[in-house]
């Protein structure tokens, strides 16, 4: 297999893993902004007393996005490896780079401060959710 066909294997892999592991994450983000919600308006309804406990959200949010963003990280430089045998350099001003990188460290500020400051819950998860749109974003951008 010639190098230009396997950095687009990895590339295809690797980003499709990753936003799998930032797909759950976004579940489980958005499972636990509601729970939070239902328990806060004590609505304790047939769906909120089915919902997983705010601290297993929250761990599976993390465990998550810890398991995405090293697999994130080999797909941006498989796809600039795929970018110099493409075009013969690294960088280009596609969106689809630009929403990467940019995703990329919004992954990173979510690991740094649930790690450092121990940041936990509704701000994460709000966070996790922002990072999912850009994915969105990211998916339908035009590719240059």
């Amino acid at each position: 297999m010639s190098n230009f066909n396997t950095n687009l294997t990895v590339h295809i892999l690797t980003i499709s893993l990753s936003y799998a592991a930032f797909f759950l994450a976004s579940i489980a983000a958005f499972l636990y902004l509601m729970q939070d919600n239902n328990l806060k308006n004590k609505h304790i309804n047939a769906l909120a007393s089915r919902l997983p406990d705010l601290s297993f959200l929250d761990k599976l949010n993390y465990k998550s996005i810890s398991l995405g963003f090293p697999v994130l990280t080999l797909a941006i430089i498989s796809g600039f490896l795929r970018s110099k045998d493409i075009y013969g350099f690294y960088w280009g001003r596609n969106p689809r780079v630009i929403y990467s990188l940019v995703l990329w460290f919004i992954y990173a500020l979510i690991l740094h401060v649930r790690l450092s400051s121990k940041l936990r819950g509704k701000k994460v998860a709000i966070l996790s959710m922002l990072a999912f749109l850009i994915i969105i974003f990211t998916l339908f951008s035009r590719c240059s």
